[in-house]
């Protein structure tokens, strides 16, 4: 079984994505994958706004679970 990728927001320990799959009710929040460049697995938000601030975090289900906590900082204009 191929290990599945996932990102988490950490403030309130929402699942966003899980492979292509999206399970937040905001359409900004969508998973990207390419082969292409070693299989990379990366969230985007469209539109962020101040409040997307804060810690995310990519999961992958392995034994033991590999993880791997990246800050976002969005500034007001």
């Amino acid at each position: 079984m191929k290990p599945s990728v996932s990102w988490i927001r950490s403030k309130d320990l929402h699942i966003l994505t899980s492979e292509r799959q999206t399970f937040s009710s905001d359409s900004r929040f969508e998973s990207v994958h390419s082969d292409s460049s070693g299989d990379f697995w990366g969230l985007r938000i469209r539109g962020v706004h101040v409040s997307d601030t804060g810690q995310y975090e990519c999961q992958v289900n392995t034994d033991p679970k590999m993880s791997l906590a990246i800050s976002l900082t969005v500034t007001g204009m």
